[in-house]
């Protein structure tokens, strides 16, 4: 009867030990279950594109072991990819050289755990034009070309006036958010025109991607001859010479005929003055003439595109007399 008791009070505790330990299968499928839930539990936080160097900058909520990033395009092929161990901050994804939607997919033993969508923009161009105008002729352009695009591109900038370039540049690489000055007029002025009224130009500028325009407009007066000054030169009642002053005060070229009377004489008459626009002009007649009176009206008159305009000074000359008398005596 001892016996017996002994015996089952060996195998009440056998069947203790045993359920203490637990069993061995039960605890690897536990650690299985928690490995799994760290893994899909990683995020991608943050995307930046870094036009610099062309690549994906991405961030992550936490780290993972063996994972693997893949650029995906729209149709569902794999651009690019990479693998990367314990990633968190600042892992770089090289990006393609065309615009588009992609996907960037975190996975892990075939196992997608995120994925984002990342836009490339294409190199659009911002585009400001600075023109600089002296009268009838734009002396300079500035164009300033911001790429606000991920990509680089190369931009080139041409003028025309209607539909006939008159000035162009090379082209010029400008990297993603830098700005690139282009100046036409370095070498000369960029654009004359003769012409008047208002006067529209186009700066057209052309990207890899894309073109953009700008109109350049400006206003060109006709040409306009003043009369500043007019100062006649008398020695006594003798006409020494003429001084005049000219001034253009449009903006295109304007060449007028000269005529110069003295108390209705013509002393000069012919004579052609050319300005450009905006000039002022000194010129002088050398004359020759006698006046018989005490005051004597000089006045000139030019005559340019159908105007006329005339200014007039009147000098009080003094007029020598030359004459002769005598006498005589008688005697006785």
């Amino acid at each position: 009867m001892l016996k017996s008791n002994r015996a089952v009070l060996g195998v009440v505790v056998l069947i203790l030990i045993a359920g203490c330990a637990g069993p061995t299968t039960g605890d690897s499928t536990t650690a299985t279950d928690d490995a799994g839930v760290t893994a899909s539990a990683v995020q991608i936080s943050d995307i930046q594109i870094s036009g610099q160097t062309g690549e994906a900058v991405i961030s992550f909520n936490r780290t993972v072991s063996s994972a693997t990033l893949s650029l995906v395009d729209e149709n569902r092929t794999t651009i690019a990819s990479q693998s990367v161990d314990n990633p968190r901050n600042q892992t770089r994804l090289a990006l393609p050289d065309r615009s588009g939607n992609y996907s960037i997919r975190l996975t892990q033993n075939s196992t997608v755990l995120d994925s984002q969508t990342v836009t490339v923009a294409a190199p659009t161009p911002q585009v400001n034009v600075t023109p600089t105008w002296n009268g009838n002729t734009l002396a300079n352009l500035s164009v300033d070309v911001t790429n606000d695009g991920d990509l680089t591109t190369d931009a080139s900038v041409s003028v025309y006036r209607l539909q006939t370039p008159i000035a162009n540049t090379s082209s010029r690489t400008v990297s993603p958010g830098e700005t690139a000055r282009f100046d036409l007029g370095d070498g000369g002025n960029v654009y004359r025109t003769n012409a008047t009224g208002e006067i529209t130009l186009r700066a057209v500028v052309e990207t890899s991607a894309s073109t953009v325009e700008r109109e350049i407009t400006t206003t060109v007066r006709p040409g306009e001859i003043q009369i500043r000054s007019l100062s006649p030169k008398w020695d006594e009642d003798e006409l020494q010479s003429v001084e005049y002053t000219l001034r253009n005060a449009g903006d295109t070229s304007a060449t007028g005929t000269v005529t110069i009377t003295a108390s209705d004489d013509t002393i000069t008459t012919g004579t052609n003055r050319s300005l450009q626009g905006g000039i002022t002009d000194t010129f002088s007649y050398e004359a020759s003439y006698d006046t018989d009176t005490d005051e004597t009206t000089v006045n000139l008159t030019v005559m340019y595109n159908g105007t006329t305009v005339s200014e007039s000074i009147t000098n009080e000359t003094e007029v020598t007399i030359t004459g002769g008398g005598g006498g005589g005596g008688g005697g006785y």
